[in-house]
């Protein structure tokens, strides 16, 4: 396809076409551009009264999004990864809201004064002097900037952070709880319940009669379309990874020599150990003056006014103070760095002095040799990759057929029998080499025998395919399958058998017409209860499953429930017994989970409200168009 495309725009009606093809977008583009300019957003996604959004703001926030996920994560999403899962419009959504609530705030004059702002960011640790312990502006700076953050935009975030806040602690500020409904929740959540069960054996449920010919043709009847075949596809594949081009790379004993010189004391050695001094003192004024006399040169030995003095010795990742152990293990810091003065919180005052430092013991190059070697042969291999793509690329290009491809490459053609689009045989067993290239998979179900796919980037390497054979979907006689169906037939009739087995003991015991005791005994088990009356609070050390805990308290007195357990061998018969008013001790048990419960419902239906009342004040204007464009822009395909 892409050889003919490349052979048809070498000649004159290829270019008419081309053409006609570059000229209809041009007017797709004007015509998006006058709407755009009609709806007043200009080149913004949206706004709302005086606050705007625009298209870098929205990519910020996606990026500050997946910095954070990708920070937690073993397994890093992209953006167009966070496109197709939803993740864009999700943000998009809360970018809505935050718009029209900025706007809101700023129509009713809602504006977070310098003080504030400031306030705010003293509270953050990451922009405070390791010395001083105090907001320090270099810091601050230096914070942002490693962040890609400039400080007029971080600080006009705070801004609006604190104007969201005001106008949310505004709505909330009058709300006062009314004791009818803490009340009314408190008996709720207190109010017990008495229930008994037992553990039936299902597999004790009797046995159906063996089906005959004629049930076994008639259940093949009607479930034929489910018994259908799927397309399956002999699948040629191409996988390329740094691995299969380590072999063709050379690491020489000087390179490994020369790299360990340069970073043995950094990378091959034991932890280094640092001893500082901690000097104690029980006013500010007493440390200040004591740090200041330091830093100009004093021996510790000779300081006032010093509670205690103590000398310390260990490894980085043995100090639980972040800002002590960047004090003292931070780059550059060598004899003499200073920390302090840090307030203990019990009326002392801490400053600390760096002694010395003592390397870690290094490791032999012999012991480290092999490691140098794989990751320089590592680095190698993947450089080479990247030329092998460039060459893979071109050979698509040029409409090379797989085998010709990974001839010149110097890569293997692995073949596999016959799939489904999910990557399983006939005989269900699943092809894992396969199933890795997930998205090449997919295209080799949607392009002709002997064409060969795109190239896509799998987790361990990138992919190419090719169909070598198609097998149309298809419906197997019944007299091939009838062993197989016949095994369906009994699993069915099995299991039917077992629910109308639970399903009359359930109905007997609600009825009335037996005892949940009585009919344990008749299955050979013993009643259980818990130890005591079960409440809201107190379900979960129950032990019984969520799915009875639920049923339980939106049940009735004497109603029966059943749940099978997750291979559906034995199933629990529950009785709910009684429903008991709240005693004193459960009372007091739930008072304080009912408050908090009844003032975060409150809130949030005030949080509501207030949505409502600002979306009615002020209108949102979105510019759909130019988000979905945003999108689209995410697609490594554009």
């Amino acid at each position: 396809m892409l050889a003919l495309m490349k052979s048809l725009t070498q000649s004159f009606l290829g270019k008419v076409i081309a053409m006609i093809i570059i000229a209809g977008m041009a007017f797709w583009g004007v015509d998006q551009m006058v709407a755009q300019f009609r709806n007043g957003l200009g080149s913004n996604l949206m706004a709302a009264g005086s606050e705007a959004m625009d298209m870098p703001t929205l990519d910020r926030r996606v990026e500050v999004l997946l910095k954070n996920i990708n920070a937690q994560s073993d397994d890093p999403i992209t953006k167009e990864q966070a496109a197709e899962q939803g993740m864009i419009d999700q943000v998009f959504e809360l970018m809505k809201s935050r718009t029209v609530n900025l706007g809101f705030a700023r129509k009713i004059g809602v504006e977070p004064s310098t003080e504030a702002v400031i306030a705010e960011l003293k509270k953050v640790d990451a922009f405070r002097n390791p010395l001083t312990g105090e907001l320090d502006l270099a810091t601050y700076q230096r914070v942002l900037a490693e962040n890609r953050f400039s400080q007029q935009e971080y600080e006009a975030q705070v801004k609006d952070d604190l104007a969201l806040e005001t106008l949310r602690g505004g709505a909330e500020a009058g709300l006062i709880i009314p004791a009818l409904l803490s009340d009314i929740q408190t008996r709720y959540l207190a109010e017990s319940r008495d229930v008994a069960w037992f553990i039936l054996d299902a597999t004790k449920a009797p046995k159906p009669a063996a089906p005959t010919d004629e049930e076994i043709k008639a259940f093949y009847d009607e479930n034929v379309d489910a018994l259908e075949s799927p397309e399956r596809r002999a699948i040629d594949m191409i996988k390329l990874s740094a691995d299969d081009f380590i072999s063709q790379v050379e690491v020489t004993e000087q390179e490994v020599a020369t790299i360990y010189e340069a970073s043995k004391s950094e990378r091959f050695s034991e932890p280094e150990q640092r001893t500082w001094l901690e000097l104690m003192f029980d006013s500010r004024d007493a440390a200040r003056d004591a740090f200041g006399a330091l830093a100009g040169g004093a021996d510790p030995a000779t300081l006032q006014a010093v509670a205690s003095r103590e000398s310390r010795t260990a490894k980085a990742d043995e100090i639980d103070d972040v800002l002590l152990r960047d004090a003292m293990f931070g780059p550059g810091k060598q004899s003499g760095a200073l920390f302090g003065p840090k307030d203990m919180g019990d009326g002392r005052w801490l400053v600390a002095r760096l002694v010395s430092v003592q390397p870690g013991a290094v490791f032999p190059l012999e012991s480290v040799s092999d490691q140098i070697r794989s990751e320089l042969a590592r680095d190698r291999a993947t450089q080479l990759l990247y030329t092998k793509l460039d060459e893979l690329d071109r050979a698509i290009g040029a409409g090379y057929d797989l085998a010709r491809i990974a001839t010149e490459l110097g890569v293997p053609v692995i073949s596999f029998e016959p799939v489904d689009r999910n990557g399983y045989t006939e005989d269900g067993l699943p092809m894992l080499g396969l199933m890795g290239a997930q998205d090449a998979l997919a295209q080799a179900f949607d392009i002709p025998v002997g064409e060969t796919s795109n190239q896509f980037a799998g987790a361990d390497g990138t992919y190419i395919t090719s169909p070598r054979k198609v097998i149309a979907a298809s419906t197997p006689d019944f007299e091939t399958i009838k062993e197989d169906v016949k095994t369906a037939l009994v699993m069915r009739n099995e299991g039917q058998a077992v629910q109308k087995m639970v399903q009359d003991i359930q109905a007997k015991i609600q009825a009335g017409e037996t005892t949940l005791e009585a009919q344990a005994a008749a299955a050979g088990a013993d009643v259980m209860t818990p130890p005591a009356a079960v409440t809201r609070v107190n379900a979960e050390q129950s032990g019984l499953p969520n799915a009875a805990i639920g049923a339980v308290f939106s049940g009735k007195a004497g109603e029966v429930f059943t749940f099978p357990n997750r291979t559906g061998d034995h199933y629990i018969i529950i009785q709910m017994k009684q429903v008991n008013d709240p005693s004193p001790g459960d009372v007091a048990a739930a008072t304080a989970m009912a408050s908090t419960a009844v003032t975060s419902s409150l809130r949030s239906d005030m949080s509501a409200a207030l949505e409502q009342d600002v979306q009615k004040a002020l209108k949102l204007r979105v510019n759909n168009a130019a988000f979905n464009a945003y999108k689209a822009s995410l697609s490594t395909d554009q």
